[in-house]
């Protein structure tokens, strides 16, 4: 028996085959049976609205009755005009979708039809339709010995870890076999790599219910870890981390072990000016470059170097603000260098003088060699593929193994940095999508040059995810969570969607974003508005053009632009209270909504303008977080594939001049 309930059924199955839809559609003509006949009006009923399940559960039971009763009742409530197709049969089968309803399977129908033509089956119907999870049990082994051992242990958690144990639970096939597989080898370096929705967060839980003092689960955000601490036990509770907290307390555990000359790094963000870091570390400027621009280009190459595998500072870290073609790096390698003995220099750094992130601290770590403490137990990381090549360094010599939770696809840019000796296990079976969404998520993974060599995407087949496609916007519902690829545009509509009333909430990386964009045009906006002069307003449009960002100068044009614009921002609201949740796409990772509308700038690259990620990468992410209906453009595909090519080229184009500035001459 499960140790885990069953899941809630949130699709419901018509006791309908699709070639008797077919045969409705084409020919006007209805099933034989009253148990299908009643499947076939609730199809009527369900294409049009969302109804209840047990609405639906209840018009199946009445509308079986009474055909079964009387057989003419059939011809009065099922009369059908005929002359339809198969492209009408689609639209029918992802209305039905878009409503959380699918046709049972034709085995499965065949069978109920054969066996209870006249009565509806109820609840059994239903549960033999669930295919995606079925019961599997799992064998956790034991981890400190024999059971002869067991009066030697005198921790309690050791003590209960000398017995081997077994767990029942619902899982896909692809989730208990990736669950064996840790089970099995506690002490190895094991890539996950699963596709959005496939239930990785489920497999954490599976394996610290399991082994409570066992494993450590470490996650980006705070958002993620309060998600599970919620559902574990209440010591298990202390072995989920953020990011942040993992570092500081690896910072902790190395001073203690001498390894860092008596510092404890930890994460800071510092307040300090530009200027006053400058001056208060003592740092020159190089050539033309003040001290405060040069710490800004040091700090910049410092992040590029933490975010690579080189041991030491090189020259084309400084690619982003240093011309390649300087001939001499070695005053900014020099000045970087003196920086980043200052962000790890006790004296310096009392009172927080320069900012250090989990990169940093990461970086520095693995310099020095430090590894995990052995008490942490395995160690499960989220959101893995965005991980460093120097935190992957430090992870590798974790003797208790090391569990890396990830999705390549959803790196937004770059490649995903692996340990050369690692076993790797994938999961491709969604359990949040259904099959419906597939050829558009695998259109998109075959864009991308890390898909290439993955399985397919599968969504799953009891799971009713409909693919909605709109001509024009005002087409998409007003709920759920709306997901752009443009910054401007998603003001645009939150302008728009303010006017009219709704009640909205900006996803907070967005929003960071949008106030750092608008907080000096609508500063500036408003000296004017004061009566002041227009040349702080004409300075900031000045920058917008030089910038390339002429649109968010004229999205103050209108007289009255700005003052709803700051009305929009005043009045956002929790998401929990939400109408209605603006996302751009780069930010919707570890979301889910029930509808999701998708903006056609998702799809649409700029013209001449190089995005900072992948746009391919982020529609991925963005379409894989419906679970009921999902909204794409027309053509979206089409435009998606331009813009992956838009994006290729730019990349070229910069590797090129690059290499140009750096005095490579072209290949003939």
């Amino acid at each position: 028996m499960s140790d885990t309930p069953h899941p809630v059924l949130h699709t419901l199955f018509l006791p309908l085959q699709r070639k008797a839809l077919a045969r409705f559609i084409g020919h006007g003509t209805a099933p034989q049976t009253a148990l299908e006949q009643a499947g076939l009006m609730a199809a009527l009923l369900c294409r049009q609205r969302l109804h209840s399940p047990a609405q639906v559960e209840r018009l199946l039971h009445d509308a079986c009755a009474l055909f079964a009763a009387d057989s003419s009742a059939a011809v009065t409530h099922l009369a059908g005009q005929g002359g339809g197709a198969q492209p009408e049969l689609d639209a029918w089968l992802s209305d039905l979708a878009a409503n959380g309803v699918l046709l049972a399977p034709a085995e499965i129908a065949q069978a109920f039809l054969a066996s209870s033509p006249q009565h509806y089956p109820g609840l059994a119907l239903q549960q033999a339709c669930q295919e995606t999870l079925s019961e599997h049990s799992i064998r956790f082994p034991a981890a400190f010995g024999s059971e002869e051992d067991d009066a030697d242990d005198t921790a309690e958690a050791a003590h209960a870890d000398t017995h081997a144990v077994e767990r029942n639970g619902l899982y896909t096939s692809e989730q208990a076999r990736v669950l064996r597989t840790i089970a099995a080898n506690p002490d190895e370096l094991i890539d996950l790599d699963g596709y959005a929705g496939t239930g990785k967060g489920h497999l954490v839980l599976a394996l610290m219910d399991a082994r409570p003092g066992r494993y450590t689960y470490v996650a980006p955000m705070r958002g993620q870890v309060e998600a599970f601490r919620a559902r574990v036990r209440g010591e298990t509770a202390k072995r989920l981390l953020t990011q942040i907290e993992f570092a500081n307390l690896l910072a902790q555990h190395a001073a203690r072990n001498g390894r860092t000359a008596g510092f404890v790094a930890t994460y800071r963000i510092s307040t300090l000016s530009a200027r006053e870091i400058a001056a208060r570390i003592g740092l020159q400027g190089v050539g033309s470059r003040t001290p405060e621009q040069m710490l800004r280009t040091a700090l910049d190459a410092i992040t590029l170097w933490c975010a690579s595998s080189a041991t030491s500072l090189q020259p084309w870290h400084f690619k982003r603000t240093v011309h390649w073609s300087m001939i001499n790096a070695e005053p900014y390698i020099a000045a970087a260098e003196h920086v980043w003995r200052c962000m790890f220099d006790s004296a310096t750094q009392r009172g927080g003088c320069l900012s250090l992130t989990t990169g940093h601290i990461g970086k520095w770590l693995a310099l020095r060699g430090v590894a995990p403490p052995v008490e942490m137990g395995m160690l499960l990381i989220d959101e893995a593929h965005d991980l460093s090549p120097s935190w992957r360094q430090l992870l590798a010599a974790h003797a208790p193994g090391v569990v890396s939770l990830g999705d390549p696809h959803q790196r937004l840019s770059g490649s995903v940095p692996r340990w050369n000796a690692a076993k790797v296990v994938e999961m491709h079976q969604s359990v949040r999508q259904g099959s419906q969404v597939d050829g558009l998520v695998n259109q998109a993974l075959a864009m991308d040059y890390l898909g290439r060599d993955s399985g397919p995407f599968m969504g799953a087949t009891d799971r009713a995810t409909g693919v909605l496609h709109y001509a024009d916007w005002s087409q998409v519902p007003d709920g759920g969570i709306r997901i752009y690829g443009d910054l401007l545009r998603l003001m645009q509509d939150a302008a728009r969607l303010h006017v009219r009333g709704a009640r909205l909430h900006i996803h907070s990386s967005t929003y960071r974003l949008l106030d750092a964009a608008l907080r000096k045009p609508i500063e500036a906006w408003n000296k004017v508005r004061e009566g002041g002069s227009v040349r702080d307003w004409e300075r900031v449009v000045e920058q917008f053009q030089e910038r390339g960002e002429g649109a968010l100068a004229d999205l103050f044009s209108r007289s009255d632009s700005p003052q709803t614009i700051m009305q929009t921002l005043q009045a956002l609201v929790p998401a929990e209270e939400s109408q209605l949740v603006l996302c751009l796409a780069e930010h919707a990772k570890n979301l889910q909504f029930e509808v999701v509308s998708m903006s056609d700038c998702c799809f649409r690259a700029k013209p001449a303008e190089r995005s900072k990620h992948s746009p391919v990468r982020a529609a991925y992410v963005a379409m894989t977080r419906a679970s009921r209906q999902l909204w794409v453009p027309e053509g979206a595909m089409e435009h998606l594939q331009a813009s992956a090519a838009q994006h290729e080229s730019a990349k070229q184009e910069q590797q090129l001049e690059r290499q140009h500035a750096a005095g490579h001459r072209p290949r003939r």
